[in-house]
């Protein structure tokens, strides 16, 4: 089922594993891959940064992780999270353009571990039971027995079955009302699955073997043609649960030594690595060209993470911060530019959100403007200085000359450090540095 995990076991204990990858060729045809709606920045590689932080709810009773870790997802415009402070899992919903709260159901013990893609939100309770709400109606279904269930737009619930004493895929369809076990594996075979994701008519999920030599493996498949491949296969029992968004499947594995996020396209059938950090990185997602993923490049401890997130951009190839600090950042999910963590602050944990945007001289100047009016910038002065330097930034783009703007960037970013914590607040600081970085990435430098 799927594990509610802030950082892996094996990072204490890493395995030196070798790979065996297995690359076959693409599904014929790709008519699983859903065509792409994403509308996030970076699509035709420009500048991006993360736009400051806020936060969209928090689980009473403080830093207790079997009874309220909240687990958010995101999908639609909607964030789902679980609340068992007050003995039942509370599986809790907010639209993050009004606000405005629900309650969606509870089960009994610590997790429901709730899923969202919009119209679609999905639950499981200790004893077997899935849930299905139609935020278009209101109705809650039931449908099961499985759990670590996920679920896409159309209303698919891609989840792990264990009639058969091991962990098998299903897939419940909304509209037919019927469920499609996919694969077959029984206690005797060797393999057996453990975590599922579905997008489209593209269901992905990981195995592990029961018996020595123990391994782990992502495979995929197309409901539309029930053709099933595998895409890699790990000598370990090491590998993060995958994730699929529009023909891209991406999860993490530590064939190097430690965790790294890897992307499968289902149309060429090729790999590829994105994170290469010593550090660990895992808990990967995907949506559109954006990859997030929970990285332990600056954590201290095993014991008491301090993890951050970051995110990777296909379009670009560019690696972007998302969320890092002393606060311990993980969980993460994304859809479309929207990207939803846990974060332990405050003496409890914090769902908080992002938006990834594109980038340009005019927003950085409009920032500027607005962070004089609410107070973020304290006086008129020192936001005439800043424009002063993004309007020489401004001349020398229109004139062509790269060093120029660079150079101009350069030491915007740098007045501004300078007047960090002073004339500029922290958050108004690190925001328009973030913009003076994103900026400066695009131009090479």
């Amino acid at each position: 089922m799927r594990r509610a995990v802030l950082i892996p076991l094996s990072l204490a204990v890493l395995a030196a594993c070798a790979d065996q990858t297995t690359l076959p060729g693409p599904l014929p045809p790709p008519g699983g891959i859903r065509a792409s709606t994403s509308s996030a920045p970076g699509a035709g590689g420009g500048a991006l940064y993360v736009s400051e932080p806020w936060v969209l709810a928090w689980n009473e009773g403080g830093v207790i992780y079997g009874q309220n870790l909240p687990l958010p997802d995101v999908g639609g415009g909607i964030v789902v999270w679980q609340d068992a402070s007050s003995g039942a899992a509370m599986v809790l919903a907010v639209d993050v353009a009004t606000g405005a709260r629900s309650t969606y159901g509870s089960v009994s013990g610590n997790f429901a571990f709730p899923v969202t893609a919009g119209r679609w939100a999905a639950w499981s309770g200790q004893g077997g039971t899935m849930y299905l709400r139609d935020a278009s109606t209101g109705a809650v279904r039931t449908f099961g027995p499985g759990g670590g269930q996920m679920v896409s737009p159309e209303g698919r619930v891609a989840f792990i079955d264990f009639g058969a004493g091991v962990g098998n895929v299903g897939v419940y369809d909304a509209a037919a009302g019927t469920t499609r076990i996919l694969t077959h594996y029984t206690p005797s075979t060797a393999e057996a699955a453990r975590e599922v994701d579905v997008d489209g008519n593209l269901v992905v999920w990981s195995t592990y073997t029961q018996r020595s030599p123990y391994t782990t493996g992502i495979r995929v498949m197309d409901l539309s043609t029930g053709v099933e491949r595998e895409i890699v296969h790990v000598n370990s029992q090491a590998i993060g649960a995958p994730s699929v968004s529009e023909g891209r499947v991406v999860w993490s594995d530590e064939r190097s030594g430690n965790y790294d996020v890897y992307l499968y396209d289902v149309a060429t059938g090729t790999q590829r690595q994105i994170t290469t950090d010593p550090a660990g990185q895992f808990n990967a997602r995907i949506s559109g060209s954006l990859i997030v993923w929970e990285d332990t490049r600056n954590s201290t401890s095993h014991y008491l993470p301090e993890n951050d997130i970051y995110l990777y951009d296909l379009a670009s190839g560019t690696e972007i911060p998302v969320a890092t600090g002393e606060n311990h950042q993980g969980w993460p999910r994304i859809d479309g530019n929207r990207v939803v963590w846990t974060e332990r602050a405050n003496e409890r944990w914090e769902i908080r959100t992002a938006t990834v945007q594109a980038v340009s001289l005019e927003a950085a100047a409009a920032a500027v403007d607005g962070m004089l009016a609410d107070g973020g910038i304290s006086n008129r002065g020192t936001a005439e200085s800043l424009r002063a330097f993004i309007a020489q930034a401004t001349r020398a783009r229109d004139a062509g000359d790269v060093a120029g703007e660079r150079g101009a960037l350069q030491r915007f970013r740098a007045h501004v450090q300078q007047l960090a914590g002073k004339q500029v607040s922290a958050a108004a600081a690190a925001r328009l540095t973030a913009m003076a970085d994103a900026l400066l990435r695009s131009l090479g430098g």
